[in-house]
């Protein structure tokens, strides 16, 4: 295959991972209407942590008292990411949810400067602006402040953006499957902790289709194979290109918040995700004329 053609396929399969992403949003606000969210996410990393850890045997002789400690930071920002996200789905639209989840782009520079000392890029700045804009669209409906589940949604990408952060400097240390997976598993032991604590039940009445479909989607799917897939192919391609691509999981999450659930924004909403994705864009794509903020490795994925 000629690097030409390897470019493209890069391309195609991170495309696939991020529509991929985008339909877990409508997924999971479908099944925590079944299961409560902490039950949700312990079964979700439950398969993820077991199929982890199964891929990284032939890695097990890399694990180091470091890497785990650095993974229950890591693992810990994570859970922060989840918990808040799967909280705010039940109260907000799926679709809203993925953009101001998207807001991570704009808000990794800004905590970046606040925590590293790096001086955002003026392009940085610009989206900021466009961002806090388009969020202003999505969330403010004649009342004061966004609703309970849109903050719920903004602690999730404040705390994804403090993982992105964490990240960047964590997985230049360390074997990044083993990485991945002592974040699962951290994940997993902290959701079974609060479901214990504060639910009725870990597990659900019965186990619908459409439960099973949800935790294997997003906890083999959307979690380790989309992972996967992102480490193996991004290397093929540019860092402004996958900047592009990662922009299209908000887009989907409107596409399967319409098929799956008949989801629609208003059209003020609609202009606010516009706003928001010309954020990301900005963002991305003017920071890398100069350098990057943001690592070439995403997160985990949605």
């Amino acid at each position: 295959m000629t690097p030409k053609h390897r470019a493209y396929l890069a391309d195609a399969l991170l495309l696939i991972a991020c529509v991929i992403w985008g339909s877990t949003y409508i997924i999971t606000k479908g099944a925590i209407e079944h299961l409560t969210p902490f039950a949700f996410l312990t079964l979700r990393f439950a398969v993820a942590s077991v199929i982890l850890w199964g891929i990284c045997i032939p890695r097990y002789k890399s694990l180091n008292p470091k890497l785990l400690k650095d993974g229950l930071f890591l693992g810990t920002a994570l859970f922060l990411t989840f918990a808040f996200q799967t909280l705010g789905l039940q109260y907000t639209q799926a679709s809203a949810a993925a953009f101001i989840t998207g807001l991570y782009v704009v808000i990794v520079p800004i905590l970046s400067a606040l925590m590293l000392k790096n001086i955002p890029h003026p392009a940085s700045l610009t989206g900021v602006v466009l961002a806090v804009a388009g969020l202003g669209l999505i969330t403010l409906k004649g009342e004061i402040g966004p609703s309970k589940g849109e903050f719920f949604v903004l602690l999730c990408s404040v705390a994804c953006s403090v993982h992105i952060l964490m990240t960047d400097t964590y997985s230049r240390k360390h074997d990044i499957y083993l990485l991945t997976a002592v974040q699962m598993t951290v994940i997993l032991i902290l959701s079974t902790i609060f479901s214990i604590g504060f639910e009725p039940s870990i597990l659900p009445a019965r186990f619908t289709p459409r439960l099973v479909f949800a935790i294997l989607l997003t906890g083999l799917f959307a979690t380790v194979l989309a992972f996967l897939v992102m480490m193996a192919v991004q290397k093929y391609t540019t860092p402004t290109k996958a900047s592009i691509l990662y922009m299209m999981e908000p887009v989907a999450s409107i596409f399967f918040g319409w098929l799956l659930a008949g989801e629609l924004l208003s059209a003020r909403q609609y202009m606010g995700a516009t706003l928001i994705i010309l954020a990301m864009l900005t963002a991305e794509l003017g920071s890398t004329l100069r350098f990057r903020i943001l690592p070439r490795v995403r997160g985990t994925g949605n």
